[in-house]
């Protein structure tokens, strides 16, 4: 739906970001220009949220949520872009005007969403009173699923052969059948029932709307599980499995558990267990790890103990280190469900069996990578060793954490018995191959950082800073002032007049945290003109530096032979020297003498 920029901005204007968080946070308390409280998208004891009525953003240096007004009811509503500007609109009584396009657009999706609404009522009454269910309830009723969990999760059965028909009278067509995901045409013409002859699972958005089913055989189907196809509306890779029915505990306790199958989100949950929920017939998305690290900090991967089960969970342990999600592994039993260890043994035995067995996410590599070495790797062969350390590095280079990483190569050296020194030079060598694209591996999210801390910026940060809030100032400063690629990004938006939340919006998921922490992160001046007089000479004093220093080494070569000699190069390196020399005793003299200070 395309909306004009007048009309998002008269949206925006109509909705201060600070009132608009009030509602939902009403412990929101004024901190100087800002308004500060506790996260609503993580647990936390000390505030780390601000909201910034003055640029119309958020930002949390706990998780790093951020983004403007729309973004924030997005994120504390699970609704999409469009919903919260339709939101927003509607609360400061602006019309949006829809195109043809867009109305047709939207109108399919709500058809879409009633097909399977209504598909779901079918296959529920079914369940509850068609005769040809009778064995679909008995094989509920084995599993231990109770009435009130099929209620709760709508589970139903589809009889065979019948839903096609029954879809029919009730008024569907065949074609919006087709685009829910129920039915398939086959070569021959005939049409094949998705869910036939199956209990079905119906699988909800984070929103309550059902987007599509997981079917579970009960005759002798080759497959025993079959899920709908992706449509417009559904993605596996962007849904989980029982997440919306336990997101209330969820936002509470920020823990989730990840299983594998529906019966292993159902009984858990009937038992109380929090969390629950499991992935749709697919491996372990970024996309997965993006929609967990919105409502949970932590994880556990419960998966079955055979050498599937523990691949599938190292590859999932690695999207999730990547995300900066802190992540556990626990095992069950070989051969034992999670619904079934809990129907003979109970909820306090399964809780037992998840504490007792979790290991963090380096202790499960360990023992992975490790399992062929001897006890304490003592007497495995210096190669053996070297090959466990590096699988290992390559694990640890997926966190973006530098504390985690000192821990785990720590972790690494010890068990293994190897130099904890010599394991962190192979690290910088392996570091070093990922800063040059050699190796496939991601950035992840930023280190998270508390609300009060003191953050370290660069030299061009510091002017960026400076001009976002004092922007009277940038007359005086030129693109020519910056060499790094996101400050000079950033500094064509501000000279197109561009605001704190525009800019915010067009810059990548990272790039907006950089920029969030940036911008709110002010920095008071004694003398404005002053402190930017002496950041625009640091500047170029620093890139005098770094050209004395790429001088110096080609001399160096020049010495060895390595390279000709240039009678320029001495003369560069010595004027240049001479005047680093004055211009650092004088800067350094200025600066103590003007009283010039800076708090952060």
């Amino acid at each position: 739906m395309s909306i004009s920029e007048d009309t998002i901005e008269r949206i925006k204007l109509s909705n201060g970001i600070e009132s608009v968080v009030r509602e939902y946070l009403p412990d929101l308390k004024r901190a100087g220009r800002n308004w500060k409280s506790c996260c609503p998208f993580h647990s936390e004891k000390t505030p780390s949220f601000v909201v910034s009525p003055e640029k119309g953003i958020f930002k949390c240096f706990g998780c790093d949520a951020v983004g403007d007004v729309f973004k924030f009811v997005m994120l504390a509503d699970s609704i999409s872009w469009i919903e919260a500007v339709k939101k927003l609109a509607a609360k400061a009584n602006i019309e949006i005007q829809e195109t043809k396009q867009d109305i047709i657009k939207t109108s399919e999706k709500t058809k879409l969403f009633g097909i399977l609404e209504n598909s779901a009522i079918y296959y529920h009454r079914c369940l509850l009173e068609n005769s040809s269910a009778r064995k679909a309830r008995e094989y509920l009723a084995k599993r231990g699923v109770s009435r009130e969990t099929v209620n709760k999760f709508k589970l139903g059965f589809s009889p065979k052969g019948q839903f096609l028909g029954s879809a029919l009278k009730e008024g569907c067509v065949r074609d919006d059948l087709l685009k829910a995901g129920l039915i398939a045409k086959m070569e021959n013409g005939s049409f094949f029932e998705y869910m036939s002859d199956r209990i079905v699972f119906p699988i909800f958005d984070v929103q309550g709307r059902i987007v599509a089913f997981g079917g579970r055989t009960i005759a002798d189907h080759e497959v025993k599980y079959l899920n709908s196809p992706e449509t417009v509306i559904y993605s596996k890779s962007s849904n989980l499995y029982g997440l919306f029915q336990t997101l209330p505990e969820i936002r509470k306790e920020r823990k989730m558990i990840i299983l594998e199958g529906y019966m292993d989100v159902v009984i858990p949950q009937q038992f109380g267990i929090t969390g629950a929920v499991a992935t749709l017939g697919t491996s372990f998305t970024q996309y997965h790890a993006k929609l967990i690290s919105r409502y949970s900090d932590s994880v556990t991967l419960l998966f079955d103990s055979d050498n599937a089960g523990r691949a599938a969970a190292q590859r999932s342990l690695e999207i999730l280190v990547e995300s900066g999600i802190e992540c556990r592994v626990s095992a069950l039993p070989e051969h034992v469900d999670a619904d079934e260890y809990l129907n003979r043994y109970g909820k306090e035995s399964f809780l037992k069996l998840l504490k007792d067995s979790s290991k963090s996410a380096i202790d499960f590599m360990i023992a992975r990578v490790c399992g062929g070495l001897s006890s304490g790797g003592k007497k495995s062969s210096p190669e053996m060793k070297a090959s466990a350390v590096s699988t290992l590095l390559g694990f640890i280079l997926r966190s973006s954490n530098s504390i985690i990483q000192t821990e785990w190569i720590k972790c690494v050296a010890q068990h293994i018995g190897v130099n904890e020194e010599a394991v962190w030079i192979e690290f910088e060598k392996k570091q070093r191959l990922k800063l040059k694209g050699y190796l496939q591996v991601d950035r992840g999210l930023d280190e998270q950082v508390v609300a009060n801390k003191k953050v370290s910026m660069s030299l061009e940060e510091d002017l960026l800073n400076l001009i976002l809030n004092n922007r009277d100032c940038i007359e005086e400063i030129n693109l020519d002032c910056f060499e790094d690629a996101r400050c000079k990004k950033v500094f064509e938006l501000i000279t197109s007049g561009s605001s704190d939340s525009e800019i915010l919006n067009v810059l990548s998921e990272e790039d907006g945290n950089w920029f969030a922490e940036l911008t709110l992160n002010t920095i008071k001046y004694n003398d404005i003109k002053e402190a930017l007089s002496i950041i625009l000479k640091d500047i170029k004093i620093d890139r005098l530096e770094r050209r004395r220093q790429q001088l110096k080494k080609e001399i160096l070569l020049m010495d060895t032979g390595e390279k000709e000699i240039n009678k320029n190069v001495f003369n560069e390196y010595k004027e240049l020297t001479i005047f680093l020399k004055g211009s650092r005793k004088l800067n350094g003299e200025k600066r103590f003498v003007s009283g010039f200070d800076r708090h952060r």
